[in-house]
């Protein structure tokens, strides 16, 4: 279950009613003070049943209510309501109009005794709504539409077969309807109060790591997750029937002398008994100790870089781990704080590993070095406008602002070179610049072009993925230099009828054919004919298409290492020939898709 978005209203600094969309990673970005880390605050008020307070409501609010508003997906799901039977929330109809789960919360913050009230948006039929009745109201409705209903589970009748026969009888009658949120009570047996038990069970976790917490081994997180580990294997290997036996038997005999002495002085209906339960977990205590100077220094007394880099080992097991159980959600305050640039990176890449194993994570940063990697669509940009709260994202977000704001430059090299380039070839990767000077060379060298890229005085860069931030970075700084420049993308098309992604982000952001295109196959890695393999020592059979994920096929072929991996582009392609570069790049013998680029580069050089 994976959360998509939150509305929340007369929270800290958000005063209206405020939509935030969310994606497996989430970059939260802005300046200091505006609110980021409010959207933190909110998840965890709400799944952790953090309650706010009166100095949680919005200074500028008359209003004592407070509303955090979560939208779920995963409405399809199997749960057990009031019946033995599995049934799905959105079979149910216990979703909002999107077929999602959305549940609020509102808190009173003026009462002395802060507890939330707790909403389930869901469809209410306008007519004889019977979603949330009771067996014996939902065989009274049946009889007054003569719906015949079977019992089930032995004398159990079976209400989803009764909800079901309703709701058919309604979509015949064109009974009309409508979306909207309903009270759930905090207490009793009813079906709406066994509907939000039941959603508790299956809502995600949210583990939140704030900036001033102490990322210490005994953080609460880090051993729970130790001692759960160690007792799934107690309970699984060991049989702790008899020593439980053994223990119970010898506190018991001490807390009875004690309870005969209580119940020698009470009343009698307060009479007690002692109990003796086991939580074997609550026995294991996990901790590091850092070996320095011939001593052991605690991890508690070093210093915050080191002890934030303990911490990422811990994400980066996480992120080697596939969650079991519930979904789990991260959220994590300015991570990079103490680290080094280049280990801000690797804190990066050990958070998107987490994404990858299905870990949802949400992160607050200043960090030029975490918002560069991000894609476009995973940036949360918050803003103060007028002293309102103002949430950007696709398509509403400015990514220049955010460039300005964060200060994320232009590689310093570029400047270096500048001075006797005429055109900037921006490509995909360093792959693609090999590749790229290798059809250069081999076409010269058979008289299809006079000169490669570096005789006309062109740079190759490789900017990374269309959705990186720090390409449209190097792109703005480069419009400034006023040199002439042409886009190279991969098309990462799954087949021919299917629209270029990349393609199509050209050109939302502004870039015609006269300055940008996109392969015509899937990626650089495509245009290595699979009939070069076969000419090795020992031979290779591969076989993949144009549309094929050439770095995964190779990655898990049995000759995996001779053809390089994942790498395959940077082993082999420089060493194709011009009748291995024909094969691919002309396949019909007219159209040479490396010529029609080549001479649109060379026409620029020439104007």
């Amino acid at each position: 279950m994976k959360l998509k978005s939150t509305v929340i209203k007369n929270y800290r600094g958000i005063k209206e009613e405020t939509l935030v969309s969310f994606q497996d990673f989430n970059c939260i970005v802005g300046k200091n003070d505006v609110g980021k880390s409010t959207l933190l605050k909110a998840i965890d008020a709400f799944l952790n049943e953090n309650n706010p307070n009166i100095e949680d409501k919005n200074v500028y609010s008359d209003s004592n209510f407070i509303e955090i508003n979560l939208i779920f997906d995963s409405a399809s799901s199997p749960i057990i309501l009031d019946d033995t039977i599995p049934v799905s929330l959105f079979d149910e109809e216990l979703v909002d109009e999107n077929g999602l789960i959305s549940v609020k919360k509102v808190w009173d913050v003026s009462q002395k005794t802060i507890k939330p009230k707790i909403f389930l948006c869901r469809k209410i039929y306008d007519a004889d709504d019977f979603v949330m009745l009771s067996e014996k109201e939902l065989r009274t409705l049946c009889a007054k539409f003569h719906i015949e209903t079977a019992k089930a589970n032995g004398e159990e009748y079976n209400n989803k077969e009764k909800r079901e026969k309703l709701r058919a009888y309604h979509h015949e009658a064109g009974t009309s309807f409508h979306f909207d949120f309903e009270e759930m009570p905090a207490t009793g047996t009813t079906r709406p109060k066994k509907i939000i038990e039941a959603l508790k069970g299956i809502l995600p976790t949210f583990e939140y790591f704030r900036a001033d917490r102490s990322l210490s081994d005994s953080d609460t997180s880090v051993q729970k997750y130790f001692k759960d580990q160690a007792y799934k294997l107690l309970k699984s290997e060991i049989s702790t029937d008899e020593v439980e036996d053994s223990i119970r038997h010898h506190i018991e005999e001490a807390l009875g002398k004690i309870t005969q002495k209580i119940n020698q002085v009470v009343p009698e209906d307060e009479q007690v008994e002692a109990q003796v339960e086991f939580d074997w977990s609550k026995l294991i205590s996990t901790s590091f100790r850092c070996k320095k100077d011939e001593a052991n220094i605690p991890l508690t007394s070093r210093g915050d870089g080191f002890r934030r880099i303990t911490m990422m080992s811990y994400f980066e097991m996480l992120a080697e781990e596939k969650h079991s159980g519930r979904d789990m959600l991260f959220g994590f305050e300015e991570p990079e704080t103490f680290l080094h640039p280049e280990t801000q990176q690797q804190l990066y890449s050990k958070l998107i590993g987490m994404k990858d194993n299905g870990y949802q994570i949400l992160v607050t940063t200043h960090s030029p070095n975490i918002v560069a990697e991000s894609n476009i669509e995973d940036l949360i940009f918050i803003q103060r406008i007028d002293g309102k709260y103002t949430v950007r994202q696709l398509p509403r977000i400015d990514i220049y602002q955010i460039i300005e704001e964060l200060g994320i430059k232009r590689n310093s090299a570029l400047l270096n070179v500048f001075g006797d380039i005429k055109v900037l070839f921006l490509l995909e990767g360093i792959d693609d610049v090999g590749a790229f000077n290798t059809l250069a060379r081999e076409y010269k060298k058979h008289g299809d072009i006079e000169k490669t890229f570096d005789e006309l005085g062109v740079l190759l860069i490789p900017v990374g993925g269309c959705g990186a931030i720090k390409h449209w970075a190097d792109l703005q700084i480069i419009r400034k230099m006023h040199k002439p420049y042409y886009i190279l993308l991969d098309s990462d098309k799954l087949n021919n009828d299917m629209d270029s992604p990349n393609l199509l982000r050209l050109r939302e952001l502004g870039y015609d054919e006269t300055n940008s295109s996109v392969t015509q196959k899937r990626e650089i890695e495509c245009y290595i004919h699979p009939d070069y393999f076969k000419t090795l020592n020992p031979p290779i059979e591969i076989e993949y298409g144009d549309w094929d994920d050439v770095k995964t096929i190779c990655k898990n072929h049995e000759s995996c290492i001779q053809l390089g991996g994942s790498k395959v582009c940077a082993k082999h392609f420089q060493n194709l020939i011009y009748e291995d570069l024909r094969k691919t790049f002309c396949p019909d013998g007219e159209h040479d898709e490396f010529l029609d680029i080549y001479h649109k580069i060379y026409d620029m050089c020439e104007a």
